[in-house]
């Protein structure tokens, strides 16, 4: 038996490196022969053919092995072919007893590590004890499949190797040097195989289940993820948001700064309302009949936060009724903007809205809080003065002021606003780059005359006037200063120190009948145009030259129109309880024309109507003078609404602005598609500063259900030939 073992631990170094090579192949055979030989009886033969050669002495075993009484027993490997994801079940090793305690003692075999890396035996370890070595086959034997666990996914012939690896521990055997007990017991010890087996299943399951679980819900996982990344941004988007667009406090507050200070705004109509924010010192005592003051010292603004929260009251004004309101104290503005931030800036819509020179301020155009948010613009109303107050020209007002100058007080308030939104507009959202002027009957006179300011562009980028005047002052202020001096005696006075003095509201009362506007209508056979009233001035500080001399100068970039009808009124609609053919006529006869023999040529070109009237009074005092004077400046577009509305069936006055500010519901299609027509003639104007539907050498606008490009009006051409327009043009 010893010449046996001594055989056994001198194998070969070729023949070990044969069963080296050949040992994944045979484990399999021989694991199956095993199986055919437990079904065919001959297990008994088999079980003493292995007991050959192996030595009696227990040994100390790792977990998964079995000590033996002198004999080694190969453990058999169930695999069963499944699919690739599941594992290969753990080899069993059959138990063995002892048959006799005759058994001769065996030798110690020394086992190869099929698992180890193909290298020669010998050449690293060939000087290390050969126990020291079985020791290290034995660590390597054990680590090798117990790391194989853990990958997951492997190419096939990984997987075979750990499937191989798996089965050689389990049929394993290694010897340890201890010796048994003093009795030389051969009886066999069995250790626990299942534990470790046990476990390494349990792993595989568990690893098996975690993967088809997180296969099974990937879609609801990815969505949770999805929803935590979405709160990140959602959380870093807020803080930076909030520095770009002012914060609602208490829900309805909004605050932003100006030059003078912080204001607080409140929330409307899904919009922002700042009102009645001071824009320069207050015109009264030494400041009244003066050009508008800036607030450039912190004396005249304020410390704490300004809630601009109320609309201030205008100027001090006569209404067409003969009533009046306001105060002198007025110089506020109004600021309405979809949102307090500094990113895309919106562009700006300066409103100048007075039926006339006297009162009526600021008329239709009152700021949209609903317009503001569905357009995307920003709306700035200005109060200016009016009426004496605003356009007073006197030789002793000149006096007292340097550099020498009166009138057009009004003027420099309005200009002084521009400049507040230039220097203010973009804490509220706006864009001081696309600032628009719209004025609208008086607002609009005086919005054709700042057009033609040569630095207008510092001002505003361009300009709307609608339905104004088409006579610009052509007085100097000399002339007019000896015109307006019986204003002195009106009210007693004979220096401006008086007049600073006076009550202010006495001074807007004492306004002449003469100077007021009168309402439209023909001319009549006694009027001389040379002597109406004129409000403004050849100053030489605004106005230095006529506007018709400017225009011929430069390019503007204005928009000029008017309503088919603006000639049309209350007053004259009631003059007759029903206007008859006869009644029509009746009133043409009685005008001007009949004594330039015009009565007869004008009762062809009109029905005789009530809305023909209006239509012929209209083309005399404004829509005809308007395209005249734009006939004379370079490519400056004119438009007309036609569109009529109300019982009357007539495009007032007020059809565009309308139109324009969404002051009314449009009830029919046809006033539908004008109001459609109309918004995108305005708004398209506002944002890129172009006029539509222009055509070459037809460059008058008919604004009806659509837009139509023609080369004339109506009758204006028949007007201007006669002689009649501009001299009867309205004033204002």
């Amino acid at each position: 038996m010893s010449d046996k073992t001594e055989e056994n631990i001198e194998k070969s170094d070729d023949k070990k490196d044969i069963e080296m090579e050949e040992r994944e192949k045979m484990l399999n055979a021989e694991n199956k022969a095993l199986e055919k030989v437990e079904e065919s009886g001959e297990e008994k033969k088999v079980k003493s053919d292995i007991k050959e050669g192996m030595e009696v002495k227990p040994k100390k075993i790792p977990i998964g092995g079995i000590q033996m009484p002198g004999f080694f027993t190969r453990s058999k490997s169930k695999e069963k072919c499944k699919d690739d994801d599941q594992e290969v079940e753990g080899s069993e090793l059959i138990e063995t007893k002892a048959a006799s305690e005759d058994v001769p003692p065996q030798t110690r075999i020394k086992l190869p590590n099929p698992f180890r890396k193909s290298k020669i035996l010998g050449e690293e370890d060939s000087d290390k004890p050969p126990e020291t070595k079985e020791k290290k086959k034995l660590l390597d034997t054990i680590r090798l499949p117990l790391v194989s666990v853990f990958p997951r996914k492997k190419k096939d012939d990984q997987k075979l190797e750990s499937q191989t690896a798996q089965a050689g521990l389990a049929s394993m055997e290694t010897l340890d040097d201890k010796s048994t007990d003093d009795k030389g017991n051969d009886e066999m010890k069995t250790v626990n195989l299942d534990e470790k087996k046990d476990l390494e299943a349990q792993e595989a399951v568990e690893e098996t289940t975690w993967r088809q679980n997180l296969k099974t819900y990937r879609v609801a996982i990815s969505a949770v993820l999805v929803f935590v990344l979405i709160l990140i941004i959602v959380a870093v988007a807020i803080p930076r948001m909030s520095l770009k667009e002012a914060l609602v406090k208490d829900g309805r507050f909004v605050e932003t700064v100006t030059s003078c200070g912080k204001v607080e705004g409140l929330v409307e109509d899904s919009a922002i309302a700042f009102r009645g924010i001071p824009y320069a010192r207050p015109p009264t005592g030494s400041l009244r009949f003066k050009y508008a003051q800036p607030l450039n010292n912190i004396d005249f603004c304020w410390n704490d936060t300004f809630k601009a929260h109320n609309a201030s009251a205008p100027c001090l004004q006569i209404h067409s009724d003969g009533a009046v309101s306001g105060t002198e104290d007025c110089l506020t503005l109004d600021v309405i903007t979809p949102y307090v931030r500094y990113t895309d800036p919106l562009p700006v819509i300066v409103l100048i809205g007075a039926d006339s020179f006297i009162g009526d301020s600021p008329g239709k155009l009152r700021p949209s809080a609903r317009y503001a948010r569905s357009k995307d613009v920003v709306f700035v109303r200005p109060n200016f003065r009016l009426g004496a107050l605003g356009f007073l020209a006197l030789d002793v007002l000149s006096q007292s002021d340097y550099p020498h100058t009166s009138g057009n007080y009004g003027l420099s308030d309005i200009l002084e606003a521009l400049k507040w939104v230039q220097l203010n507009i973009q804490h509220f959202g706006g864009d001081k780059e696309a600032v628009t002027l719209l004025g609208h009957r008086a607002g609009g006179t005086m919005v054709t005359a700042l057009a033609t300011l040569p630095d207008a562009d510092k001002y505003f980028a361009r300009a709307w006037a609608a339905s104004g005047g088409a006579l610009f002052p052509n007085k100097t202020r000399h002339e007019a200063e000896n015109e307006n001096g019986t204003f002195l005696q009106l009210v007693d006075c004979k220096d401006a120190e008086c007049l600073r003095g006076l009550d202010a509201e006495e001074l807007v009362r004492a306004v002449e009948d003469t100077w007021r506007k009168p309402q439209p209508d023909l001319p009549s056979p006694d009027e001389e145009p040379a002597k109406r009233h004129e409000w403004l001035v050849l100053d030489g500080r605004i106005l230095k030259e006529y506007p018709a001399e400017a225009w011929t100068k430069k390019k503007i970039n204005l928009v000029v129109g008017s309503t088919a009808h603006a000639g049309a009124s209350q007053k004259l609609l009631l003059k007759h309880k029903e206007w008859t053919p006869f009644l029509v006529k009746k009133h043409i006869q009685d005008s001007f024309l009949s004594t330039k023999n015009l009565s007869e040529s004008a009762l062809k070109l009109y029905p005789h109507t009530y809305k023909g009237l209006s239509a012929m009074i209209s083309d005399i005092r404004t829509v005809c003078p308007l395209l005249a004077i734009t006939s004379k400046m370079q490519e400056v577009p004119f438009y007309v609404v036609t569109q009529p509305r109300g019982e009357q069936d007539v495009a007032d006055v007020d059809s565009d602005m309308d139109a324009i500010l969404g002051r009314y519901e449009p009830k029919t299609p046809e006033q539908k598609r004008f109001f459609s027509a109309m918004q995108g003639l305005f708004y398209h104007y506002v944002w890129f500063g172009t006029v539509e539907h222009g055509e070459l050498g037809k460059r008058i606008l008919v604004v009806g259900q659509d837009i139509l490009a023609d080369a004339r009006y109506s009758h204006c051409a028949f007007w201007i030939n006669k002689g009649v327009v501009l001299p009867y043009a309205a004033l204002d």
